[in-house]
């Protein structure tokens, strides 16, 4: 197995899949920010559960409802942060179809089209030399990859 490294984790080749292992970036940045207002929407439910007087009127249900409507959509929202790079374990090397290279200055962005459509972006850096034997490699596993160059 191979490994190439990336520029938020790493990739791991075999004979026919790939293997991406990313930094959990976006449960860092946007998944402590749900987890406050996830955390404030539990503290008033909690009080007005022990206020008796808050539900003698119907408003108070409403409004009761919609901070649990509000909680379930956070917690949806942080399995779809944590969970969603669940799909990209399975990419298998055969199903590539064609490779885009966008060079900058310090990163390279390829991108992985599948047979299916799906793309995948991953970012090397150009220091470390890792985008040539990472094509090399999957030139050798998938002769059929198209390989464009944009700038």
């Amino acid at each position: 197995m191979e490994r190439f490294v990336l520029v938020n984790g790493y990739i791991n080749l075999d004979n026919s899949q790939l293997y991406i292992d990313e930094f959990k970036q976006e449960v860092k940045n946007r998944g402590g920010l749900l987890g406050i207002f996830l955390g404030f929407l539990i503290i008033t439910i909690h009080h007005n559960l022990k206020n008796v007087k808050y539900f003698e009127k119907l408003f108070s249900f409403f409004d009761f409802g919609l901070r649990i409507l509000g909680i379930i959509t956070i917690i949806i929202a942080l399995f779809y942060l944590i969970f969603k790079k669940k799909s990209k374990k399975n990419l298998i090397i055969n199903e590539i179809e064609s490779i885009e290279l966008s060079k900058n200055e310090f990163e390279t962005e390829l991108t992985l089209t599948f047979s299916d459509k799906k793309e995948i972006a991953l970012n090397f850096r150009n220091l470390e030399n890792q985008i040539n034997p990472f094509i090399e490699s999957l030139k050798k596993r998938n002769s059929r990859i198209k390989i464009e160059y944009l700038n």
